[in-house]
């Protein structure tokens, strides 16, 4: 049977049941026939028809040009009017409907069948030209969104290298005024200060990159063999190195997290140094900041929480957008670009994140990634 669905509308019964016979001959399939404009169009929202073959002289108040223009409005359907009436008024209507074809009665099978045709061809083009169209004006947007943000972010970013270039240059001055006549440890002061600035600028441009890469889909997800386990613990006795005495971090493992999981390591890095960095940062000294990874369901679960200043309702909404931080976080530095970047990293594996937290009661961070493939 054809998979051409054809809608016959025609006010005279022999005629109509005719026109189906021939049509069904040609190896299409009549759907309906029905008699009025109003019937025409509830056949065709009803059986979405390929086509519709309508004559322009029906029953009721809706002729069919009414009716052609309403199911080619409403419904897009392409219509061939099949009818004996060819003056020039009927013409001039029938053509601003836009129709897909004008066969007079009586009408020769091949003329009918060329007619169809040459409609459903037409029609396919037509929806192939409006697809290729939405296609290329969503690439249009995206592109331009896309060229809105790296403007967005060179801006940020320049604003954000003021800082530290600024350090840079002011003990520079310094240290070339009055560095003959200073102390070892106060020259070296400054040349920490220095440092540390030139450390700040470098991680902004590795974020910004990083950022980039992520928004242009050319971060890369390259997942492998590993011990979340051990990976956690490799992590905390880093970063528990760099924070000293004044933080103490703790981890735990939860439920069956023996097996090797199959993860981005680069990406985990992305995702927990950051973090897990920001609830030290965030925290007062002497506080803790809890790590628990749980395996269930074919899923990692990993939490961190801290006893930090907390993150307000009206901030945690704009939490993961590029260079944006939190209204409470003072003069603690930062560039707004870490969690932006984290976001990325989990859905590039697939899972998702969530944030917790109230003003002055600590915040947790809940990272849920699908446990991948066993090595």
């Amino acid at each position: 049977m054809s998979t051409v669905k054809i809608l016959v509308v025609e006010d005279e019964a022999i005629i109509a049941e005719d026109i189906a016979s021939r049509l069904e001959k040609m190896g299409y399939t009549v759907v309906d026939i029905v008699a009025t404009g109003k019937d025409a169009i509830e056949a065709a929202t009803a059986n979405q028809p390929n086509l519709v073959l309508m004559d322009i002289m029906l029953q009721g108040k809706m002729d069919g040009i009414e009716a052609a223009e309403k199911i080619r409005t409403i419904l897009g359907i392409p219509v061939v009017y099949l009818t004996a009436n060819a003056d020039e008024t009927t013409l001039q209507r029938a053509k601003i409907t836009g129709p897909f074809g004008y066969v007079l009665k009586p009408f020769k099978e091949k003329e009918l069948r060329a007619t169809i045709e040459i409609a459903l061809s037409r029609h396919q083009v037509e929806l192939e030209m409006q697809e290729a169209l939405a296609t290329a004006e969503a690439l249009r947007k995206e592109a331009q969104q896309l060229s809105q943000r790296k403007s967005q972010y060179v801006s940020m970013a320049s604003h954000e290298f003021r800082t530290p270039l600024s350090v840079i240059k002011f003990s520079a001055s310094l240290l070339r005024d009055y560095g003959s006549k200073w102390s070892e440890e106060k020259k070296e002061k400054q040349l920490q200060r220095i440092q540390a600035a030139a450390e700040s600028m470098n991680q902004l441009i590795e974020e910004v990159l990083t950022l980039g890469r992520a928004e242009s889909g050319k971060l890369e997800f390259n997942p492998a063999p590993l011990d979340a386990v051990t990976f956690c613990q490799e992590l905390v006795e880093a970063l528990q190195n760099t924070a000293g005495t004044q933080h103490t971090l703790t981890f735990t493992a939860d439920g069956n997290c023996t097996s090797t999981c199959m993860l981005d390591e680069k990406l985990l890095l992305h995702i927990f140094t950051n973090i897990l960095s920001n609830a030290i940062k965030y925290s007062p000294q002497g506080s803790t900041v809890f790590f628990t990874l749980s395996c269930e369901d074919e899923r990692l679960c990993f939490q961190v929480k801290d006893q930090g200043i907390g993150i307000s309702k009206t901030d945690q909404k704009r939490l993961f957008e590029p260079f944006n931080r939190a209204s409470n976080v003072g003069d603690i530095p930062g560039t707004g670009l870490g969690l932006a970047i984290v976001k990325k990293a989990v859905e590039l594996h697939g899972g998702q994140i969530e944030v917790a937290s109230e003003i002055g009661r600590g915040t947790a961070f809940t990272v849920t990634l699908p446990l991948g493939a066993s090595a």
